[in-house]
C-alpha cells in the first residue's frame, strides 16, 4: 500500500509543482482545512463522542460517560477505532498533554489533514492526465460548503471512508499483485468494522468484480485478506468486551432483527438525495451539479468507485431509519464522479442560450457568495456550542476553584443529560450545582451562574433584574440571533450558553 501510495504522491507532487495554479489552490484549501480542524471542536452526534472517546475512557480503566449508553452492555460497537483513540490518548500524556481541548484539537489536525491528502490524492489520481477537469474536481473537494467540517469528524463514517476508498484505489494501481490483493482485503475488513454500513459499498465492488472485472481468481487472496481482518478485530473486540462477541451480528440482531434503530424514526429515501444534491458544491449550483453526477455516474459505469457510492447509497436508501452522517463515507469522492459528468454540462452551458448562460453565472455566484459565508461564520461559531462553551470556561478559570450554579443542565452534559466525562475531567477545579427552578436564582449572592438561552428564555429579564451580568457566551452572534428570533416568535437555536456573573 505504502509503495502504491508513495506512486501516487509523487505524481500528484509533480503536478502540482508543476502546476502555479494548483499549488495556490492546494495552499489555500489547506488554510481552509487547518482552520476549521483548529476551531470545530467538539462532536456532530453523540454517538462520535460516546462510542469512541467515552468508550476509551471506560477501556482504560478511567471515569466514563459509556456506562451511561445503552450500546455498551449490547456490545454492537465494534472496537477498533476505539483502541485507535485510546492508543493516541496514551501517546499525548507520554508528552505530557493531559488537557482534553487540547488532545482532540491536534486530533482533528491529524485526523484532518489525514482525510484532505487521502481525497486529494484520490482526485488527483483520477484526473490527472485531463487538467480541465482537475481544477473544478479539486475545487469541489476542497471547498464544497461541508466538505472541510466533515473532514474534521473522528468518527467511524469517515474513517471507514478513508480507509475503504484508498483501498479502491490501490486495487486500480496493484490489483494485479497477490499480497496486494490479499491487502485491499484486509483494509476492505478494516473499513467495515470502522462502519458496519461500508458493507454496501463492499458489495457494490464486489459485483463490479463479480460482472465488470470478471477476475475471479482475485476473489481467493481478497476473502483471505477479508478474513484476516475479522480475526483481528474479533480480537480486538474479545479483550475490550472480556468475552467473545462478534459485533456485525450483534449489531445486526439489535438494530434491525429487534428493531432498535426504527426507534430513533424513519424516513424517506428522498433524504438522502435531497442531502447528496444540496452538497455537490454549494447550492444552489449543486443542484445542477447533482444531475451532470448522476450523468457521470452513467457515462463511466464500469468504474469501481461508480459501483461502490451507487450501492452504498442505495443501501442506505433502503435502510428505514436514516441519518445525515451515515452518508457521510462518500460525500469526498462525490466530486470524483461529478467530474466524469462536467464535460456534458460545459458543452450544455457553450451551446445554450445567452440569458441561459447568464443564469447559470448567477446561480454560480450565489454558490461562491454562500461558500465564503459558510467558511467565514461557521469557524467563529463552532456547530458543538456546549464543547465550546465548556472549552472557554475551563479557560476561563485555570488555576482557580469557582462553584458555578447551573440552571437545568451543566456544559459537562449532553441535552439528554448524558455526562460528557472526558471534558469534565479537564475541569477538577470547578465545582458544579444545578438547580431546575430559575426563582432560586434570587438566593444567590456573589455567584457565578451558566444557562442556555432556551433553558432561560422564560426568565432572561428576571435574570438581569437580579442582577445578574453576562460575561461571555458560547457565540454572541447566535445568542443575539436567538433574541431576535424569540422577538419574532420563531423558535430559538439550541445549545446556546451563556456565563453571568452577580457581584452581591
Amino acid at each position: 500500500m505504502s509503495t502504491s501510495f508513495n506512486s501516487i504522491r509523487e505524481k500528484g507532487l509533480l503536478i502540482i509543482t508543476q502546476d502555479s495554479r494548483l499549488r495556490w489552490l492546494f495552499l489555500f484549501s489547506l488554510l481552509i482545512q487547518i482552520v476549521f480542524c483548529i476551531t470545530q471542536v467538539g462532536y456532530l452526534h453523540p454517538d462520535q463522542h460516546f462510542q469512541l472517546i467515552e468508550f476509551s475512557s471506560w477501556q482504560l480503566g478511567e471515569p466514563s460517560g459509556a456506562t451511561s449508553v445503552w450500546e455498551l452492555n449490547s456490545h454492537i460497537r465494534p472496537t477498533l477505532q476505539v483502541y485507535l483513540f485510546s492508543g493516541f490518548v496514551e501517546i499525548c500524556r507520554f508528552f505530557h498533554i493531559y488537557d482534553a481541548y487540547v488532545q482532540l484539537t491536534i486530533l482533528r489536525l491529524i485526523f484532518g489533514l489525514l482525510a484532505f491528502i487521502t481525497f486529494n490524492a484520490i482526485g488527483i489520481y483520477y484526473f490527472k492526465h485531463n487538467r480541465e477537469l482537475l481544477y473544478p474536481v479539486l475545487l469541489l473537494i476542497n471547498l464544497s460548503w461541508t466538505l472541510p467540517y466533515i473532514r474534521t469528524l473522528f468518527s467511524s463514517e469517515m474513517a471507514s471512508s478513508i480507509v475503504f476508498f484508498s483501498a479502491i484505489v490501490l486495487y486500480q494501481k496493484k490489483g494485479e499483485k497477490y499480497l496486494y490483493v490479499l491487502l485491499i482485503g484486509f483494509l476492505f475488513s478494516l473499513a467495515f468494522y470502522l462502519r458496519f454500513q461500508t458493507a454496501f459499498g463492499i458489495l457494490g465492488f464486489g459485483v463490479w468484480m463479480l460482472f465488470i472485472e470478471r477476475k475471479y481468481i482475485r476473489l481467493i487472496p481478497m476473502a483471505i485478506g477479508f478474513g484476516f481482518g475479522v480475526v483481528f478485530n474479533l480480537f480486538l473486540d474479545y479483550h475490550f468486551y472480556n468475552q467473545f462477541v462478534f459485533t456485525p451480528y450483534d449489531y445486526f440482531r439489535v438494530n434491525i432483527l429487534e428493531g432498535k434503530a426504527a426507534e430513533f424514526g424513519t424516513s424517506s429515501f428522498l433524504v438522502y438525495i435531497f442531502m447528496i444534491a444540496l452538497v455537490i458544491g454549494t447550492p444552489p449550483i449543486s443542484f445542477f451539479l447533482f444531475y451532470y453526477t448522476l450523468k457521470g455516474a452513467i457515462q463511466q459505469y464500469r468504474q469501481p468507485l461508480v459501483f461502490a457510492v451507487v450501492f452504498f447509497v442505495v443501501g442506505h436508501c433502503l435502510v428505514a431509519h436514516k441519518e445525515e452522517r451515515f452518508i457521510f463515507p462518500v460525500l469526498n469522492v462525490l466530486p470524483i464522479i461529478t467530474g466524469w459528468g462536467l464535460p456534458s454540462f460545459i458543452t450544455y452551458y457553450q451551446h445554450a442560450q445567452k440569458r441561459i448562460r447568464s443564469f447559470l453565472k448567477g446561480v454560480l455566484t450565489i454558490s461562491i457568495g454562500l461558500t465564503i459565508l459558510v467558511f467565514v461564520v461557521l469557524p467563529l461559531n463552532p456547530y458543538s456550542q456546549s464543547i465550546e462553551f465548556s472549552r472557554k470556561l475551563v479557560n476561563k478559570f485555570e488555576g482557580s476553584n469557582p462553584t458555578i450554579y447551573c440552571l437545568a443542565r451543566t456544559p459537562f452534559q449532553t441535552e439528554s443529560g448524558l455526562p460528557l466525562t472526558f471534558y469534565r475531567r479537564s475541569a477538577p477545579n470547578i465545582k458544579v450545582v444545578k438547580f431546575y427552578n430559575a426563582d432560586s436564582a434570587q438566593y444567590l449572592k456573589n455567584a457565578w451562574l451558566v444557562t442556555t438561552y432556551n433553558d432561560a428564555k422564560p426568565k432572561l429579564t428576571y435574570l438581569d433584574s437580579l442582577g445578574f451580568k453576562p460575561q461571555f457566551y458560547s457565540s454572541t452572534m447566535l445568542w443575539n440571533i436567538n433574541r431576535f428570533l424569540q422577538a419574532k416568535n420563531v423558535n430559538t437555536i439550541n445549545e446556546i450558553w451563556v456565563l453571568y456573573k452577580k457581584d452581591n
